[in-house]
């Protein structure tokens, strides 16, 4: 019987191993295979070893994966609640998102006649907004024509050839040229037209009215603006088709181009569309219809909606991290490490529980430690879970939304408008300070400047506390000129403090996180490599226990064969004897 054996052929008592067919087990009764497999596996069990610190780093590998995508889903929770620092901080800062409230009085309901919506850079303000009417696109047709399919010569010119051409645009924009001639039918007129209408801005269709009765459509991609055509040479081409008389004078205007009509307070305006978004700065209308005896009163106000729902984001967030938290902490019930506690005991999530904790149980800095969590309604639970209740933060939002706003935010102010902080970080330990700034020569460039008395470094207009001062991590901007004296008051909410924390975990360089996960990875590729050495010293240990126990197995066989011959002689022996 023929099988595979190892790294083998066996077939009955002899083996193949490469090149090489070896005699084994027929001499000695031994099961060599067997017994070179045993000893192969003693011989690898360092590489066994290696292998289940593969498996195990790798499931840490895969739970430090986990965690860091929860940390930065709780960093981004924050985000939008800390007041984000920068020019473009304004816009993704939720406190300062716009909704617009519609209320009105006539004969039409508000939300009929517009849409409206604001940026965060929009003022709070209320207007009064009438629509006298609405921008409408320009929209002309030819004559009628008998077929879309047959020559234009046979339709348009008793069969006799002709040939012309015209430029199309909107008014005040760009245009192209169309030629038409007479062996072109309808349909390669509205291809023509087509091909250039991004150009145009005016689109072709072909209109069947009835048997016998087709009309080529031309439409004004843009509201406000008129369709334009001027003959350019050869025969009256679009005389022809009807679009014009005279050359350039439209023949038959479907819908006249329209520019949108609406005053705002009082103020008439005119728009070539009906989306408006520089009447009022951030804010944009898109007006539906008109009714001049409808007056809409339309509300720009900070959005709770907005803060309630980032508020929400921002505890279900952490509830979800506190979760993962909790299930590397199990114990069994026998006192062992749950099979589940991948990061059980690990740097990384013990130094992020400690300080996400830490920085939810705090109050915000540089204030009188009544800005808390559980001041607006958000407390943690028995099972350290947060818990907001909703009713609560939305009485706190109407009544004194700055104080929410404390909570969260990192805020400031300055004695003076030409100073604004920058950026800040969680080593800011001084939040009242005085910043004195010498410009001798008044040309706006800072020669020297201290904050409280400690000097900082300087770069034009800006102003960086020196790493190891209650200033590291802030930077100024200073747009003023000479020299003066700025009073800066600052305090530092919990959603700031814990974003600063969070981010410089989730460095990719030097974050706790990113130094395990290289650590890991470095020690699988260094396992991997071990267990490669060995397996390959393992290999030829198995062709030496091979060669050794093959040669046995010739010798035994050679002094059974010699002493079978000696049992055969002195049995002749014996035999001649009797």
């Amino acid at each position: 019987m023929a099988g595979n054996v190892s790294n083998g052929i066996q077939f009955g008592t002899f083996r193949t191993d490469g090149y090489t067919t070896r005699m084994f087990g027929a001499a000695s009764g031994i099961d060599t295979d067997q017994l070179i497999d045993a000893l192969v596996e003693a011989k690898r069990i360092p590489a066994v070893r290696l292998e289940t610190r593969i498996e195990t780093s790798e499931r840490k590998l895969e739970a430090l994966r986990e965690l860091q995508g929860l940390v930065q889903g709780l960093r981004d929770a924050v985000a939008g609640l800390r007041n984000p620092p920068g020019v473009l901080g304004v816009d993704g800062n939720v406190f300062e998102a716009k909704d617009v409230f519609l209320t009105g009085s006539g004969p039409s309901a508000p939300n009929s006649l517009v849409g409206a919506s604001a940026s965060n850079r929009a003022e709070p303000a209320t207007y009064e907004l009438v629509i006298e009417r609405i921008a409408t696109a320009n929209k002309i047709a030819s004559d009628s024509i008998a077929d879309n399919a047959t020559p234009l010569a046979d339709l348009l010119n008793g069969g006799n050839a002709f040939s012309g051409s015209f430029t199309l645009g909107l008014a005040g924009g760009p245009t192209a040229e169309i030629t038409v001639d007479g062996t072109m039918d309808l349909r390669d007129v509205e291809a023509a037209i087509d091909a250039v209408a991004d150009t145009t801005g005016i689109s072709a269709s072909i209109l069947k009215v009835a048997d016998g009765d087709y009309r080529l459509v031309l439409t004004a991609e843009e509201t406000g603006k008129a369709i334009e055509i001027t003959p350019t040479g050869g025969d009256p081409v679009s005389d022809m088709l009807g679009l014009t008389t005279g050359g350039s004078t439209i023949k038959n205007e479907l819908q006249a181009a329209q520019t949108a009509r609406f005053s705002l307070d009082g103020v008439t305006m005119e728009r070539t569309s009906n989306l408006v978004d520089d009447a009022i700065s951030g804010v944009t209308l898109n007006l539906f219809a008109a009714d001049p005896n409808t007056t809409i009163n339309l509300e720009v106000a900070p959005s709770a909606g907005a803060v309630m729902e980032a508020v929400q984001g921002f505890v279900d967030a952490y509830n979800t991290l506190r979760d993962f938290i909790d299930r590397n902490r199990q114990i069994s019930d026998s006192g062992e490490v749950a099979e589940e506690a991948v990061l059980f005991a690990d740097t990384a999530l013990r130094q992020i529980t400690d300080v996400v904790q830490r920085e939810l149980g705090a109050a915000a800095r540089g204030g009188d430690g009544s800005d808390t969590l559980g001041s607006i309604g958000i407390r943690f639970t028995e099972g350290n879970r947060l818990e907001l209740d909703s009713a609560a933060l939305e009485k706190a939002l109407a009544a004194d939304p700055e104080a929410v706003r404390r909570v969260f935010e990192f805020r400031y102010t300055t004695s003076s408008p030409d100073l604004t902080v920058y950026e800040r970080s969680n080593a800011l330990g001084d939040f009242a300070f005085t910043v004195d700034i010498v410009d001798s020569d008044g040309d706006g460039v800072i020669e020297s400047a201290t904050i409280d008395g400690v000097a900082a470094d300087v770069n034009g207009g800006t102003i960086q506390g020196r790493v190891g001062t209650p200033y590291e991590g802030l930077t100024l901007l200073w747009v003023g000129q000479g020299s003066t004296s700025i009073d800066v008051t600052v305090t530092q909410g919990v959603a700031d403090r814990l974003y600063n924390a969070l981010d410089t975990f989730l460095d990719p360089t030097d974050g706790v996180i990113a130094r395990e996960m290289e650590e890991l990875e470095q020690n699988i590729q260094r396992y991997q490599t071990d267990i490669a050495e060995i397996d390959e010293r393992v290999e030829r240990f198995r062709n030496q226990l091979i060669e050794k126990f093959a040669k046995l197995e010739s010798a035994l066989a050679t002094m059974d064969a010699m002493l079978k011959q000696v049992e055969a002689t002195t049995l002749a022996w014996s035999g001649q004897k009797r």
